[in-house]
């Protein structure tokens, strides 16, 4: 070996032992600086509640914001401190980046902004009441449309009107053909021809949702006449019954014949889509003029659902995984009956994996009170479909008005920024043209366990006693190595930002092979350019997912992961499951942050640099991608990107990072590298 080389290999050494140990150093310098941070802010919450006296805790004070300040410095996050609350950190302008900073989307096109307006109308409550109007107002756009794209658009919204208006699918099909024949376009016609098959699938779908319909209403019928009939008359009991089971049978296949016509208009659909677009991956649209809503915990989200719903006049349509027989379950509970009695059409969607010890409960009350309950994928109908669960949550006003995000019905989500134990979460209330898409899951979801009931006897012909069972919430067992203390308030006043584009994204891992929303978070890393900060509860990537990381990392991009640590985790096994990815993901350029408060983190946020945001109940773990049925919003507007940075970043204050020194050191120590590879084989349960 040449004398030079041996000195290049010797400097390679030496410059590695030296990274090696700065990296060490760093982790070290982090880990101390946090832990001296929440060894002070114990004693000063110990102080407060000891009413210890004023030149104590203005001293006490001081060295928490010392202390505070190096933790997020070590971080690589500048902090100020606000003069009415001196020990709550305020994330710096610099680290918030204010809108001259930020690079915005090129301004609307006015012909962009006059489709948008009759976009917004489409997405109206009462649009069947304005289809005439905006039939008219799409025919004039198009006489003086000089965009080819926003001509295409338009000329697909006004067929869908025509058909939606007169039921005539001649006169619909006329206007696509009439476009086909005259654009230049070839994949603009492809698509044109694609519209048309499904406006005859649509057609078809019409035709087999009414035959059920009667079906279903003539067995309901058939129930009715059995369940009145004496068994004194056993002939005609017996008949009675016959004729039931004769026309449930029925039922059951016409049900069939409309599954089958929705999967083909769904599979048609697809087929509009521009190949190899967001659209195409995604299975969904880009709706422009939406107003959204910040709720970032409990108390902001449930005192909106609580306002709405008491507000409600025609509708309230919810689905959530979760519904606790709680204060905060009964309390909705409460107002929910008393509209549904009301004669507001009140619908409840449960999973049967949640619900099973609670149906004699607050479940049982709500339906004696009149709110219409169904149940989703029953555990003993089809015990190889079991571990399939609906995860799903939808909370809709009015068919004008729906709240979606991360939270279920319980004290541990309402109850966020009040009491300690309050679960950090995050929602958005969303208004405008995208509430139609929301609406649209909730109502498929609605007809398909409707279809697929194994009997149907209507309405409740009995009324069981509802049984009083309050459960309250119990924290987590490790608290006392957390941060104590209730969350910190994000905002005062919730945000509420204008004019937001939005893209409602859903994936059913029963029915697909697809996971749109991962494909949606590969979209999105690919056009990240300067940050990238995934917040999920439970993290357990797939490949392909660490795949993207690695080359946002390699573009300069920087990534963050925020996720439970195994003592704030409900389920601390898959946090164990979860470490077992971590190394990869570090090694990739990544960081990963594990979060420190004495609650549970169920928030599932992602922000890809000042251009989009994502909010829903999506996790990054292997349930969401391949066992559960999910949804999240992806709001592409740099105010809401910049609001939500201001929350993230707060939420890194009571977060501790992983490095990959200590990562590895995980893997070093045979017991705990056995626990990891263990629940690691049970991912598919977290």
């Amino acid at each position: 070996m040449s004398l030079k080389r041996t000195r290049f290999m010797a400097l390679a050494i030496m410059f590695f032992i030296l990274s090696f140990g700065c990296m060490n150093l760093a982790a070290e310098d982090a880990k101390s600086a946090f832990d001296r941070y929440q060894s002070l802010y114990k004693t000063y919450q110990e102080a407060v509640m000891n009413q210890a006296d004023k030149r104590s805790l203005e001293q006490m004070a001081a060295d928490l914001q010392a202390a505070s300040r190096d933790y997020y410095r070590s971080i690589g996050v500048n902090v100020t401190f606000d003069a009415e609350n001196p020990t709550e950190p305020v994330i710096s302008q610099d680290d918030r980046q204010d809108d001259q900073a930020v690079t915005t989307r090129a301004q609307k096109s006015e012909l962009q902004r006059q489709y948008d307006q009759i976009l917004s109308l489409l997405g109206s409550p009462d649009r069947v009441n304005k289809l005439a109007d905006i039939q008219k107002q799409l025919e004039d756009y198009l006489k003086t449309c000089t965009d080819a794209a926003l001509q295409k658009e338009a000329v697909f919204q006004l067929a869908e009107v025509v058909y939606e208006r007169t039921a005539s699918l001649s006169q619909a099909q006329n206007v696509l053909l009439s476009y086909a024949k005259v654009t230049r376009n070839a994949e603009f016609r492809r698509q044109a021809m694609a519209r048309i098959k499904v406006l005859k699938r649509k057609s078809v779908v019409a035709q087999k949702r009414e035959e059920f319909k009667q079906i279903q209403q003539t067995t309901i019928n058939k129930w009715g006449k059995y369940s009145k009939t004496s068994w004194l008359a056993i002939p005609v009991k017996v008949w009675s019954l016959g004729g039931y089971a004769v026309n449930n049978l029925q039922r059951r296949a016409k049900g069939r014949e409309l599954d089958k016509a929705l999967k083909d208009y769904d599979q048609a659909v697809l087929d509009t889509y521009p190949a190899g677009s967001a659209d195409a991956l995604t299975r969904s649209r880009l709706v422009p003029l939406n107003t959204v809503r910040l709720l970032v915990n409990g108390r902001s989200s449930f005192h909106y659902r609580l306002e709405r719903a008491k507000q409600a006049t025609s509708s309230i349509y919810f689905q959530t995984l979760l519904y606790q027989d709680d204060e905060t379950g009964n309390k909705i509970a409460d107002i929910l009956i008393e509209r549904a009695q009301n004669g507001v059409d009140v619908r409840l969607i449960l999973d049967d994996f949640f619900s099973f010890n609670k149906k004699g409960g607050v479940i049982q009350r709500l339906r004696n009170g009149g709110v219409q309950v169904l149940i989703n994928n029953p555990i003993l109908k089809n015990l190889l479909k079991a571990n399939f669960r609906s995860h799903q949550k939808l909370f809709i006003i009015d068919e004008s008005i729906a709240i979606v995000g991360g939270m279920n019905t319980g004290d541990e989500y309402a109850k966020g920024e009040i009491t300690e134990y309050g679960w950090r979460d995050t929602d958005v209330e969303l208004q405008g043209p995208i509430v139609r898409d929301v609406l649209d899951l909730f109502e498929r979801n609605w007809e398909d366990l409707t279809v697929k009931k194994w009997n149907e006897t209507g309405a409740f012909s009995k009324q069981k006693r509802a049984k009083e069972i309050i459960t309250e919430f119990a924290p987590l067992k490790n608290v006392d190595k957390l941060i104590r203390g209730p969350l910190p308030v994000y905002f005062e006043q919730t945000p509420v930002f204008e004019d937001v584009d939005a893209r409602f994204v859903t994936t059913f891992p029963i029915n697909e092979k697809d996971d749109n929303v991962l494909d949606l978070f590969e979209i999105y890393l690919n056009r990240a350019r300067t940050e990238v900060i995934l917040e999920t509860g439970y993290f357990i990537p797939t490949q392909r997912l660490v795949d993207a990381i690695a080359a946002a990392c390699a573009r300069g991009v920087s990534v963050k992961i925020i996720t439970n640590s195994i003592e704030s985790n409900n389920h601390p096994y898959g946090g164990l499951a979860g470490r077992s990815t971590y190394e990869p993901v570090l090694r990739s350029g990544a960081k990963i942050f594990e979060w420190q408060g004495a609650q549970t983190l169920h928030s599932k946020v992602s922000l890809f640099d000042n251009f989009a945001v994502t909010i829903g109940a999506y996790n990054i773990n292997s349930r969401s991608h391949s066992c559960d049925s999910e949804d999240v919003i992806a709001l592409e507007d740099h105010r809401v990107a910049r609001a939500f940075r201001y929350v993230l970043y707060k939420d890194l204050g009571r977060c501790r990072e992983i490095t990959l020194a200590e990562a590895q050191s995980w893997n070093k120590d045979l017991a705990v590298k056995a626990k990891m590879q263990f629940f690691s084989l049970f991912k598919f349960m977290f």
